[in-house]
């Protein structure tokens, strides 16, 4: 994934069984943050990069990497 790239965004929505998704259409890479892993009782958890979106709906938003598809 890299910057300029088109992407199709499906956010996942709570933590519902079986999964609930909100399909928020296509947009492009503007920015992609790294972020540092997550330490809780000894363990380290990735939980992984954050995507800045400018979506065809003319919003920008931040995503989780796994919203984010390269199309």
């Amino acid at each position: 994934m890299q910057v300029g790239e088109l992407v199709e965004v499906k956010q996942v929505i709570g933590c519902h069984i079986p999964p609930q998704y909100r399909d928020r259409g296509v947009g492009l890479i503007l920015k992609i943050a790294k972020s540092k892993p997550i330490a809780f009782r000894g363990e380290s958890f990735d939980v992984g990069d954050d995507i800045t979106v400018h979506l065809g709906t003319g919003q920008v938003e931040v995503f989780c990497e796994e919203s984010v598809k390269v199309i």
